[in-house]
């Protein structure tokens, strides 16, 4: 119930056996309002009894020395008040829900992880499917660890495949196999032990053309030897799914590789813009690795679809030119020239650049 004041219109009362009460100090709860004691429950409001004058004294005493305390001791009492640590745990999370579900600049909540991404940053991306789930090799990554945000950022299931080679991008929302190396068939995950799949996204590579001139023995072991196995362990793993009594099993039917623009070497300038079907100018065991792969690639679609009854599988090679971004270590040697331009220009460095400048990429 309310304490009244002085002034909201609250008339003081006194119980029924007001008089019969041992003398003790009032508060000013006791002095406004009495409660019976033959009735605990019930509360008397009525006219002051003017006959009594030391009630009426007393009355008017606590008038003029707590009018002007009133609303302050309203208020301490209610900060001490079990309602008032509910409203306050109330508001401070709603605050929180709101931060969290909420950015400057409109970015939305993730379905899976923590990466908020804005409308442009998954333009196309389709919410994913119940019981869709993604192998990414080489996941840890520049590009792959932006892969597997936006993937599960999306709803889909991720697992993650990487020697930690080209990065450390963590996730905690995916399920990792590190390190597992893509030219080991038994890193590879493995078959019919729970595990499902309905897309592969195969990024895991060795990736510097300058290297491969020095070291073409380990392209040719990871970028065509690793992808081959790849690409059989897709085929093997849909193989045992057509075969398996588990309803819960799906078929792998889309797969995504990193390809690369060494393909086309140094093209004919009459050719700009170029186009997929551009002719094959690799000049490094880089390229042709790549190239081979694609090659892989056709391979596996093929022979997927003529042995298996299931859904018909594709599959897209994208030819990558200089990529940029967060998460790319500008310290490294092999690391894209944008990403070294900008790490010159923000520590306010000469920016090096090969030939006249007007090479085209």
């Amino acid at each position: 119930m309310k304490r009244p004041s002085s002034t909201d219109g609250f008339h003081p009362i006194k119980s029924k056996n007001f008089e019969e009460q041992p003398t003790r100090e009032r508060s000013f709860f006791d002095r406004h309002v009495s409660y019976d004691d033959a009735s605990p429950s019930s509360l008397e409001i009525g006219d002051t009894d003017d006959s009594n004058e030391a009630w009426s004294d007393m009355q008017v005493r606590h008038s003029q020395e707590a009018g002007g305390a009133s609303l302050i001791e309203h208020g301490l009492n209610f900060m001490r008040s079990t309602q008032f640590f509910v409203i306050a745990a109330v508001v401070i999370f709603l605050l929180i829900v709101a931060l969290l579900t909420t950015t400057s600049q409109g970015a939305v909540a993730p379905i899976r992880g923590e990466a908020y991404l804005t409308t442009n940053e998954f333009a196309g991306i389709r919410i994913a499917k119940p019981n869709e789930a993604v192998l990414i090799t080489g996941g840890l990554g520049f590009i792959g660890s932006h892969v597997v945000d936006l993937l599960l950022h999306r709803g889909f299931s991720v697992t993650i495949l990487d020697d930690e080679s080209n990065g450390h991008n963590h996730n905690r929302f995916a399920k990792e196999l590190v390190p597992h190396d893509i030219t080991v068939v038994g890193d590879l995950p493995e078959i019919g032990n729970g595990s499902s799949f309905t897309h592969v996204i195969h990024l895991a590579a060795a990736i510097s053309v300058a290297e491969s001139m020095n070291d073409p023995d380990k392209y040719e072991r990871i970028n065509y030897g690793g992808s081959e196995k790849v690409f059989n362990w897709i085929r093997n793993y849909n193989q045992h799914v057509s075969q398996s009594e588990d309803d819960a099993a799906t078929f792998i039917h889309k797969v995504t590789a990193a390809s690369s623009a060494a393909v086309y070497g140094d093209p004919d300038p009459t050719l700009l813009p170029l186009r997929e079907t551009a002719p094959y100018g690799g000049k490094s065991p880089y390229a042709d690795t790549k190239f081979r792969m694609e090659g892989l690639m056709r391979e596996f679609v093929a022979k997927q679809n003529e042995a298996l009854g299931g859904p018909k599988a594709s599959a897209v090679a994208l030819r990558f030119f200089n990529v940029f971004g967060p998460r790319q270590d500008p310290k490294n040697p092999y690391s894209g020239v944008i990403s070294l331009f900008l790490e010159a220009a923000l520590h306010d460095k000469d920016i090096t650049v090969l030939g006249d400048g007007e090479m085209t990429r």
